[in-house]
């Protein structure tokens, strides 16, 4: 066995609270304490998860844009991280360049080089797609564990690597339910910071802004509702589309009925003002949006290309694309089922971030002591 102390380096793009990933990843930080753990970004740095990563000893290395000068200034500065720390592990989160820091670590010794695809697809766009498989193409020379969050991600993002690749972990994604647990108290403060009386019905929508969260189709779902009842649209997070889905909801005569939240660190609050929650994804790994608002206790709308793997309770229903009125006529008789905590349905189906933590944790022991 190796005399290193063990200690693991996460690469990701960046630390926001909307980040799916950055959430798997300061779940890590927080809940797994019997290994030091360190992050290299190269995009966005939301301060006080900085200030929680530095609370539990860990450090964050801005590193330049991996897209500048072809990688080689985020491949130099990443290189000179691992010179100065000697770690056990690098746990990457990011498919389209595991060729530069996987590569590096390999070259440079890092004994254990875990690629985990946190998505069913490796990007948005069609183009990029194409670009991020090629990309990706050389992973299984550069990592040697494998982790998806589903058997869905598992197969179509290492799906031609299968006979390459020795095995891989499914471990899904985990919340902490005790955060988004629901509290009627707070579901009163969170509407009136909203202006919204018990008599509006509030449709919550979280996530990134971008082609696969569909949100073109959820518009056109709101606006079969406004036809049928007083209701409101909110809808977190930020993204390249926001601006086409702010232009799409004044052309519709939306505009009025639609709250855009941006980015919101405390979104916990707002899974308690909403009444119903909707996810018409063209595509997903294992959403943690869909399994926080089950644990908040509300009646959930998905699409049937969101794993069936985050079902927590009978509060969620999986539907097809296409149908709008459908959407709109399962979402009217949904408020009417009672909104009941949902964390202990969350725990029972090992959804929670104690339950992920614990395998992720396994899977660094049991890499340093093949070490």
């Amino acid at each position: 066995m190796s005399n290193r102390t063990p200690r693991v380096l996460h690469v990701l793009d960046q630390l926001s609270p909307t980040s799916g990933v950055a959430s798997v990843v300061m779940n890590c930080i927080t809940g797994i304490t019997t290994i030091e753990q360190d992050i290299a970004i190269y995009g966005k740095c939301d301060p006080n998860m900085k200030k929680t990563i530095e609370s539990c000893g860990g450090k964050v290395y801005n590193l330049p844009d991996v897209t500048s000068s072809f990688g080689r200034h985020f491949r130099k500065a990443f290189i000179k991280v691992l010179q100065e720390q000697q770690y056990t592990t690098i746990h990457g989160h990011l498919l389209n360049s595991a060729f530069i820091y996987l590569r590096a670590a390999k070259q440079l010794g890092v004994p254990h080089r875990i690629i985990h695809a946190h998505s069913s697809v490796s990007s948005d766009g069609f183009a990029k797609r194409i670009r991020n498989n090629i990309l990706a193409f050389g992973v299984p020379f550069w990592a040697n564990e494998y982790i998806a969050v589903s058997e869905t991600a598992a197969k179509n993002i290492f799906g031609n690597m299968l006979n390459k690749v020795p095995n891989i972990s499914i471990i899904h994604n985990g919340i902490d339910s005790l955060r988004f647990c629901f509290n009627p108290d707070i579901r009163k403060e969170a509407r009136q910071e909203l202006g919204l009386s018990e008599e509006v019905l509030c449709i919550g929508h979280v996530g990134r802004f971008a082609g696969l969260k569909n949100h073109a189709f959820l518009l056109d779902v709101f606006n079969e509702l406004q036809k049928k009842k007083n209701c409101v649209l909110v809808l977190v997070g930020d993204g390249p589309l926001e601006d086409s889905i702010k232009e799409k909801s004044r052309t519709m005569g939306l505009i009025e009925h639609v709250k855009f939240l941006g980015k919101r660190n405390a979104v916990e609050r707002l899974y308690q003002a909403f009444d119903i929650f909707m996810l018409p994804s063209l595509s997903e790994g294992l959403v943690l949006a869909a399994i926080e608002a089950q644990c908040a206790g509300l009646s959930c709308l998905v699409s049937e290309n969101v794993p069936k793997t985050v079902a927590c309770g009978n509060n969620i229903y999986f539907l097809p694309l296409g149908n709008v009125a459908l959407w709109a006529d399962t979402a009217l008789e949904m408020p009417k089922q009672p909104r009941l905590d949902g964390s202990s349905s969350v725990n029972a189906a090992r959804l929670n971030s104690e339950a992920m933590c614990d395998k992720i944790q396994n899977i660094y022991h049991s890499t340093i002591k093949k070490s």
